[in-house]
């Protein structure tokens, strides 16, 4: 019962990093596309 809980604690801390990490990724992305953005367009 014990290691049962030890494990779902686990998967819940693997999961949670997992979309935390996730989310910093997404955020990245999203922050280096806008940042392309302006430079495209004052180039043209």
């Amino acid at each position: 019962m014990n290691t049962e809980l030890l494990w779902q604690g686990l998967e819940v801390t693997a999961f949670g990093l997992a979309g935390v990490f996730g989310a910093l990724i997404a955020f990245y992305i999203i922050v280096v596309l806008l940042g392309k953005i302006p430079e495209k367009n004052s180039e043209s």
